[in-house]
């Protein structure tokens, strides 16, 4: 059974390796954070949402319970780990159990990279991720065994938010204190939340949090935190500030500026989403609204922001939706605003999601997948949520390709070039080697459909080739059999199937949805 909601605390503070010091105090930062969650004037999450896992020591059990539970998630999916970490040769973190034993973290710990997996393959809109153990932050920096630092593609999930304890060793109370205790960032982190942040927004969010609990963690002289979101997930609303009394403390962004900010917004005028309006925009950054509909007061679908050129940002939103099924860009304008600010700091795409979600709006194209990248291979076995763009809008295989396209004889490399370059959805194939160089086909003359151009090239490269037209892309890979959840069609060799995607809402399957 799905569910729109669901967290997963996970606290382990006994081990069987006794080269693993036991860690009272995780005991109460999992009840801690239960109680944060929980509680109706905080984040206010229903107490059967939240699972506590406490002293697991199966770490076998304990992955795929934690797959099933990702797996089975639509809304929201919230994943606490309190204990030891431990890292591989390889300079890995691995979420130490009550089973692991430190010689061999890898082979009897939870590595992260398992974690990872079961992000991508949650259908969750908003995933969001604290770890509170030692050398977490090696998840956001990627630090290697050499002790060498580079951006790492270990966070790189799109909707995700992971918020660390330490990037080194991270600090526990003294052993006398830990019976009653919390673990020195949980305990941070619960006191940020409980007590408030005067002059933030009445919801806070996990952008509010962060200065403020980094802030108050090295006044007390304990490990700096680190935190890195995808997408705009930092705006979600994690919980009721307390400490709200309508403006009074001081802001960097007085309320006053952010109102005019909003209004001058709102004022903007609405042009069409079409490629000539499009072209009448200069090459600057600033943030963008789109709007569905026609009337006087059509609804805000997607908030976005570029901070080099909301033209370009404009013409890839343009193209993709051109190329969807079940949506005319006709019906859809923009207005957008100049902005000379750092856009990392101001943030004013999540200045206008606060401001919708404390009116009651949320706009249907944030956090539901349309403005996400390519997320690679990795990515595409995943379920998708009743709610995600490409379950509503799927890739139109009836795509026009242009009549003085390519050549009578192409190879399969050529041909499968050409399709990526005409079509405005993504068309990923496998380059590698020379397996299709040497493979020809004919094409006719005169305009084809995309999908009479992929029976075209099924048919020359063979049985050993599969084409995979999933809701959001098509791929083209040397695989027999291979079946993916949100597939609509598979091309091999002369055959043709369509296929049901594996897709869920509200716990129930969406049966024959295109």
């Amino acid at each position: 059974m799905e569910s729109d909601d669901t967290a997963v605390l996970i606290g382990i503070s006994r081990y069987q390796d006794p080269s693993l010091p036991e860690v009272p105090a995780v005991l109460n930062s999992l009840s801690a954070m239960h109680a944060l969650l929980t509680a109706p004037d905080l984040c206010g999450w229903s107490a059967d949402r939240v699972h506590m896992l406490a002293d697991p020591t199966d770490t076998t059990a304990l992955a795929l319970e934690l797959h099933r539970l990702a797996e089975n998630t639509t809304g929201t999916l919230l994943l606490y780990f309190v204990g030891h970490g431990v890292v591989t040769r390889t300079g890995a973190l691995c979420l130490a159990t009550g089973g692991t034993q430190l010689r061999y973290p890898d082979l009897t710990g939870l590595e992260y990279d398992k974690v990872r997996n079961a992000l991508l393959d949650s259908p969750a809109q908003a995933k969001l991720v604290i770890l509170d153990c030692c050398y977490s932050g090696r998840v956001i920096h990627g630090l290697t065994g050499a002790g060498e630092s580079q951006l790492a593609d270990t966070t790189d999930i799109r909707g995700v938010y992971t918020l660390t304890a330490a990037d080194q060793v991270a600090h526990v109370p003294p052993p006398e204190e830990q019976e009653t205790a919390c673990t020195s960032f949980t305990g941070a982190l619960r006191d940020v939340v409980r007590d408030g942040i005067p002059g933030a927004p009445p919801v806070l969010a996990l952008s509010d949090i962060y200065p403020k609990l980094r802030n108050t963690l090295l006044a007390r002289g304990l490990p700096e935190p680190n935190q890195r979101g995808t997408d705009t997930v930092e705006a979600y609303p994690f919980s009721r500030n307390v400490a709200y009394t309508g403006g009074t403390g001081f802001r960097l962004l007085p309320q006053e500026q952010v109102d005019f900010f909003l209004r001058v917004l709102a004022a903007q005028p609405r042009h069409d989403l079409t490629a000539a309006s499009i072209e009448k925009l200069e090459d600057w950054p600033g943030v963008y609204l789109l709007h569905q509909g026609s009337d006087d007061t059509p609804e805000i679908v997607y908030v976005g922001k570029h901070d080099r050129s909301i033209a370009a940002r404009l013409a890839k939103h343009l193209q993709k939706i051109d190329g969807r099924c079940h949506i005319d860009s006709r019906d859809l304008s923009f207005s957008c605003l100049k902005l000379d600010d750092d856009l990392n700091l101001v943030a004013p795409e999540l200045v206008v999601l606060r401001q919708l979600h404390a009116q009651g709006h949320s706009p249907l194209w944030n956090l539901n997948g349309f403005g996400n990248h390519d997320a690679g291979r990795a990515r595409d076995s995943a379920r998708l949520a009743g709610s995600h763009f490409d379950v509503h809008h799927p890739i139109d295989l009836a795509w026009p390709l242009r009549a003085d396209g390519p050549a009578l004889g192409l190879t399969a490399r050529e041909m499968a070039a050409y399709l990526r370059s005409e079509l405005p959805y993504v068309f990923r194939f496998d380059h590698r080697g020379t397996a299709i160089d040497g493979i020809r086909l004919a094409v006719p003359e005169g305009s084809l459909s995309a999908d009479r151009a992929f029976c075209l090239l099924a048919a020359a490269l063979g049985d050993a080739w599969q084409i995979s037209a999933l809701m959001g892309q098509v791929l083209m890979y040397r695989e027999q059999g291979a079946r993916y959840p949100s597939a609509i069609r598979y091309y091999v060799g002369s055959e043709v199937m369509n296929a049901v995607p594996d897709v869920y809402e509200d716990g129930h399957p969406l049966q024959g949805r295109r």
